[in-house]
């Protein structure tokens, strides 16, 4: 073969290279944040990154002095390793076009993704996608066509509920970007970055005042609002917190668990009257420092989040009686929606400790004001659809209080079409019923009352009994992207 040729696309490929730009690296360390190439090697395993659309181009007209290859811009897809198994990740560069999608190969990854069930991480900074390819119009032969059935919204959809999609915010991230994120199961992002649908220049459009993208989306303000699941400090953090919640895809090693924190004084750690957080009871239950929670600032009222217990990956649902005396709002609602849906999607059984004084709906009036009312709303309707629709086994221990439809929010019907495989109490619990001709839950169905320390032992006995690895053979039905 031409060695001219090889060389020639060897510098074509190397042209993108952090050693080929020692100004943008500069420019992007002085922000202190990493390349696209620093970001896809502290994610992936060394050496394992098979890549995709290197080269977008063949210039016909190079002649005999000029260089044909054509080298892809904006950022860098491919295949990898991580911690020894296979994913598909996305790093865009938004120092190139501002980082925007069009130009390389994510919509071939997801369809291979979807084919082999295989996550999807992607770094998601930028403005959007390109309304016109830089290349436009130069006589080039593309080579980064469509090949598959997906472009990438589309893709992003066919994946949800298939394949874990993990998106990491680590700057502006705004259009067609912030779309890439909400399509994913989980957004990570830096504290300072920013995400929305419509970045500075069309919000400045619309109402004439330029806001700095902090000052438009902050992530502070959308980890109030939902819109992501977990703040870090940077992007070191951000990818350690990537490859923590895919292990809770992966099946894990056949290793010993770790013990609880202090599982024989769990029962010490809720309040016979009044409030009490629900985080130190679940780490007393669960694997030492296994528990990842999720949207920690939205619904407080109801914690949510991953952990594994006798080193067995599982869902948690928990009510936490120091917002709200655990009431279940609209917001709570719509996060045990949710979490049941990813919960089934990635497969895990769910664990639910209720502790809850009924539901509440919030009234916002025009000034402002907020009226707060014992009631439902179709967002705590919807629950039960979630719960409905499960496939996954559920596990639920009541701990004391249990009033209303709030418990079977948190654990579905008992006579639905997925009962739960389990539905104990501590002699804390509250089995009572204030009013016995109510629509509600027959809180005195327990399956039994058990010691505060049998818990641990008694829920991963019951999880041994239950399929280890349920990889189903076709998708249920997507995550809500809420």
């Amino acid at each position: 073969m031409d060695s001219d040729r090889l060389e020639q696309l060897k510098r074509a490929q190397q042209k993108q290279s952090d050693a080929a730009r020692p100004d943008i690296v500069t420019r992007v360390h002085d922000t202190g944040r990493l390349t696209a190439r620093e970001r896809l090697e502290l994610l992936m395993d060394p050496d394992s990154d098979i890549p995709y659309g290197t080269i977008a181009a063949v210039d016909p007209e190079a002649g005999p002095d000029g260089n044909p290859w054509i080298a892809e811009t904006g950022g860098l897809d491919a295949l990898c390793t991580i911690d020894g198994r296979p994913a598909v990740v996305s790093t865009t560069d938004y120092t190139d076009h501002g980082g925007g999608y069009g130009g390389a190969r994510l919509g071939r990854l997801i369809a291979l993704a979807r084919e082999q069930r295989w996550p999807l991480i992607a770094f998601v900074d930028g403005g959007g996608s390109r309304a016109r390819h830089p290349r436009a119009g130069l006589g080039h032969i593309e080579l980064s066509g469509a090949i598959g059935p997906y472009s990438l919204f589309d893709g992003m959809a066919e994946l949800s509920g298939w394949v874990p999609t993990i998106a990491i915010v680590s700057g502006p991230s705004f259009a067609g970007h912030a779309s890439v994120a909400a399509f994913s199961d989980i957004v990570i992002a830096t504290a300072g970055s920013s995400i929305g649908m419509g970045g500075p220049p069309m919000v400045e459009a619309a109402i004439g005042k330029r806001l700095r993208p902090h000052e438009l989306a902050p992530a502070e303000m959308q980890l109030e609002n939902g819109g992501i699941e977990i703040l870090v400090e940077d992007e070191h953090q951000a990818v350690g917190m990537a490859k923590r919640l895919l292990g809770f895809w992966h099946t894990p090693a056949d290793t010993p668990a770790a013990a609880a924190a202090s599982a024989p004084e769990i029962g010490d750690l809720i309040s016979p009257a009044g409030s009490y957080p629900i985080q130190p009871v679940i780490e007393a239950l669960v694997d030492a420092e296994s528990f990842v929670e999720l949207r920690g600032a939205f619904g407080a009222s109801v914690v949510v989040g991953f952990a594994r217990l006798g080193n067995r990956n599982v869902g948690i649902i928990a009510s936490n009686p120091a917002v709200d005396e655990g009431r279940i709002d609209e917001h709570a609602a719509q996060k045990i929606s949710r979490h049941v849906e990813l919960c089934d999607a990635w497969e895990l059984p769910i664990v639910t400790l209720v502790d809850t004084a009924g539901t509440i709906t919030r009234w916002i009036a025009r000034d402002g004001s907020a009226t707060v009312e014992s009631g439902l709303s179709r967002m705590h309707l919807r629950t039960l659809t979630a719960h409905q629709y499960r496939e996954v086994p559920l596990l639920s221990v009541q701990l004391r209080l249990g009033r209303g439809l709030a418990p079977a929010l948190m654990t579905g019907y008992s006579t639905g079409s997925r009962v739960p495989a389990l539905v104990a109490a501590w002699p804390t619990a509250e089995l009572n019923r204030a009013e016995g001709y109510a629509m509600v839950r027959d809180a005195n169905a327990v399956d039994d009352v058990i010691e505060p320390a049998r818990t641990r032992d008694t829920l991963i006995r019951l999880l041994t009994m239950m399929p280890h690895d349920r990889r189903r053979l076709k998708k249920q039905r997507p995550v809500d992207s809420w």
